[in-house]
């Protein structure tokens, strides 16, 4: 079989809080396809032994000769593309910027790639990686495929140029059940949308139950922004302590609401049970879940609409033998199905959590359910290997089909 010759956009790669796209790439690697990673806003030059090709920005000043040639030798694509700037006001000035940097990219490197065109251009998320790919597939006739996951397509109401790029891709990559529905409700072919899982590479022992949970172990793994819900994580712990349940709590993450989360717990009176460890290492937060015997999830819908697909490490968790419960939010009920692979509670009801982790602590036959059915689970759904041979079928039949 002729290798498939693949771009691969990312935003950033390798990125410590992105391990899953760099799982994808190991095993994408192993298929027959030629990837070339490109990266449009840092990361590294060297990954595993293989060149990414990244964008210094310097590049830009190719403008000055690839804008004009576009314009001369494919008006209708830059006049379609270009005009679309004035069509609508986009959804936020952060993605457009992102919309920008990818058409900047598509525009300063067309020339080239369209010298020596792939097979498939694809973007991995539907902002600046899918606009380079959008715009470079017009510019050099090669074929487009997208990732769009639930950030591109809830935050704020969906990428700014989202439903032109659905139209236009010949594949349409997903990896959430609700991410996929939210696609076809913006009028996506159902025949282009596949929704298939990242996963592990490598699957962890599955630990042993530890019998003396108490001080029980609470562990939960995520940026420190509004989505996430740690405030109303806070809560839960404290109406744990109100009723005298023994605990550690490890949040492990960074981000913009570091400072007040910090503020919240001390006067919460949580400053001896709750410790912030700030950004960890895949291994590093491995070790975590190791230490844990549950992780919770608070995720909730933001003020801008944003929330969670299923976050990996909900079923690095699961793989792990780490019981989750989680709030009800975006694609988290994919994974923990309540009473069979976890627990799913209310996003408003400390109390309920504070009731459902007592009665954890000491019921052996519940725990064991949770883990034994989340390690099935992850096993079956949370496959790298598999997941990414589906994806790599799936670029291959959308080239053929194009063909």
């Amino acid at each position: 079989m002729k290798p498939l010759k693949v771009i691969y956009i990312c935003t950033t790669f390798p990125k410590l809080s992105e391990q899953f796209i760099q799982r994808e790439v190991d095993v994408l690697r192993e298929e027959p396809v030629e990837l070339e990673v490109i990266t449009l806003w840092g990361g590294e030059k060297l990954y595993k032994g293989i060149s990414i090709r990244t964008f210094p920005k310097w590049e830009l000043f190719k403008l000055l000769w690839t804008l004009p040639l576009g314009i001369f030798r494919k008006p209708d694509a830059m006049l379609g593309i270009m005009g679309k700037f004035f069509s609508a006001k986009p959804p936020s000035m952060l993605n457009f910027f992102e919309t920008l940097l990818g058409y900047g990219f598509a525009l300063a490197h067309w020339i080239e790639i369209k010298r020596n065109p792939p097979d498939l251009i694809h973007g991995i998320w539907a902002t600046s990686p899918v606009s380079a790919a959008y715009f470079l597939s017009a510019l050099t006739d090669v074929p487009f495929s997208m990732g769009a996951h639930a950030f591109d397509v809830f935050e704020d109401g969906g990428d700014w140029h989202l439903n032109e790029k659905l139209q236009k891709a010949v594949l349409v990559h997903t990896s959430s059940q609700n991410t996929q529905r939210q696609l076809l409700r913006f009028g996506a072919d159902q025949d282009k949308v596949k929704m298939i899982r990242r996963g592990l590479t490598d699957f962890p022992e599955l630990k042993p139950l530890r019998r003396n949970r108490s001080p029980i172990r609470i562990v939960s793994v995520g940026r420190l922004v509004e989505k996430k819900g740690f405030f109303y994580q806070i809560n839960i712990l404290k109406a744990l302590k109100q009723h005298g349940i023994s605990f550690k709590a490890h949040i492990i993450g960074s981000g913009q609401m570091d400072r007040q989360l910090r503020d919240f717990r001390d006067k919460s009176g949580l400053h001896n049970e709750v410790e912030f460890w700030g950004k960890l290492t895949f291994e590093a937060v491995q070790e975590q879940l190791v230490w844990a015997d549950l992780f919770l999830f608070t995720g909730r819908v933001s003020s801008r609409g944003d929330r969670d697909g299923l976050p990996n490490v909900i079923g690095e968790a699961m793989a792990h033998g780490v019981p989750v419960l989680t709030t009800d939010v975006g694609a988290t009920t994919e994974a923990v199905k309540d009473g069979v692979t976890g627990l799913v509670l209310p996003d408003d009801e400390p109390e309920a959590w504070a009731a459902a982790i007592q009665s954890l602590s000491t019921d052996e036959s519940a725990m064991e359910v949770f883990r034994e059915n989340g390690r099935r689970w992850v096993e079956e759904h949370f496959n790298a290997h598999k997941n990414s041979k589906q994806l790599h079928e799936a670029f291959r039949l959308a080239v053929h089909s194009e063909s």
